[in-house]
């Protein structure tokens, strides 16, 4: 189960209104494509219309217990999100840097054990081309019930 939490949280994660730009017109900053697909995906739960509108088809995972393509990451995280309703994301920060876009987030389930309620600190990493996603990496991190310090992980 943790694993394919991670996998879900990796693939699902912010916050401005939704626009129907393409590739060839877009006028949207990488940061603001990111922020746009995270909020429709991670806080919408609407993931076929974020990842159709914002995800190319020939988008390429390096999560590997994740299949490439968005067809596959459609298939996989309607199932997850519909099979979890409890599941939450709070995006933390975004970070751009040219078309390479970073999103620090927590996830948690609202119910279930104590680590899944404490949930994973998540950075996704996407390569944006025009207004669409092309590449997807992250990086996962369990919460842990105590910490060796007083700083939080988000």
């Amino acid at each position: 189960m943790r694993l394919v939490f991670a996998a879900a949280l990796a693939m699902l994660a912010p916050t401005v209104a939704s626009t129907a730009a393409h590739a060839e017109d877009c006028t949207l900053t990488p940061k603001q494509v990111v922020s746009q697909f995270m909020d429709e995906f991670y806080i919408q739960k609407k993931v076929r219309s974020s990842f159709e509108r914002w995800v190319d088809p020939g988008y390429i995972q390096h999560n590997p217990y994740a299949a490439t393509g968005r067809d596959a990451a459609i298939g996989f995280l309607e199932k997850f999100v519909n099979e979890n309703p409890g599941q939450k994301t709070m995006i933390h920060r975004i970070i751009a840097d040219g078309n390479m876009v970073a999103v620090h987030s927590h996830g948690w389930m609202e119910h279930g054990d104590a680590a899944a309620k404490r949930g994973f600190a998540v950075v996704d990493i996407f390569r944006v081309q025009g207004c669409k996603v092309m590449e997807h990496w992250d990086v996962i991190s369990p919460v842990p019930e105590t910490a060796a310090n007083t700083n939080t992980m988000f």
